[in-house]
């Protein structure tokens, strides 16, 4: 089941997009709507996550681009398409490395497409990533991983919430996890696109707090990769 939230504080575009849902009876969704980003972030503060966020960046009281960086702040890294009616918002949500920008006003196949691309994503997001850890074999999920790196003679994946020591090498890691959106940033580094938050001239800051710097080899190719990802291709 994909959760999807849509915020928006005209009743009138809440009813279109619920009309519009409503049409698309082949995707398993559980849609929560709301008038306004402080009835988003208390589902948030309750536990609740959700995968797709649709988001007006224009909203009475707390901003989309503001309640987008709280939600990104406590993590699980959901695909937040912003929509707006001015195009003049766009350089300022680039930070939040939104899925996609929807102009108003949104129509059925524009919207119907980027749902498909952001389930897609999802799905990529979720495969399997198997590993030997000590004396147990390890399945984590691709979307968990924040980065893997060389430690010593191993390689250290990173999630959340614990760190994993495994015999690999870089090479061999980059092979299996390039086509579920990593990308090498250094010899010895990938990292998870879907965690990057912010990308520097030398290095880029990752949703753990943690900033990894990049090589001048890698980052016109990490550039070019990273875009391909949050533009679904």
């Amino acid at each position: 089941m994909i959760r999807i939230a849509v915020v928006d504080d005209e009743r009138e575009c809440i009813e279109k997009i619920k009309h519009y849902f409503n049409g698309m009876s082949e995707y398993k969704t559980e849609t929560f709507y709301a008038q306004s980003a402080e009835l988003l972030l208390e589902k948030y503060d309750k536990g609740e996550r959700f995968d797709i966020v649709f988001l007006d960046i224009e909203l009475d009281g707390i901003s989309g681009i503001e309640a987008a960086k709280r939600i990104c702040a406590v993590g699980g890294s959901p695909l937040i398409i912003f929509t707006t009616a001015h195009k003049k918002y766009v350089s300022e949500a680039f930070y939040i490395n939104a899925f996609q920008y929807m102009f108003k006003p949104i129509e059925y196949d524009d919207l119907r497409h980027e749902l498909n691309r952001a389930i897609k994503t999802i799905a990529l997001r979720q495969s399997a990533f198997e590993i030997n850890y000590g004396h147990e074999k390890v399945i984590l999920r691709s979307s968990d991983i924040i980065y893997i790196e060389t430690s010593g003679r191993h390689l250290s994946v990173k999630t959340a919430d614990k760190e994993y020591l495994y015999n690999d090498t870089v090479k061999e890691a980059e092979k299996k996890l390039s086509k579920l959106g990593f990308s090498k940033i250094e010899q010895g580094i990938i990292v998870n696109l879907c965690h990057v938050r912010r990308v520097t001239s030398s290095a880029v800051e990752l949703d753990n707090g943690e900033t990894k710097y990049i090589s001048r080899r890698a980052y016109k190719s990490f550039l070019s990769e990273l875009n391909l990802y949050l533009s679904g291709a």
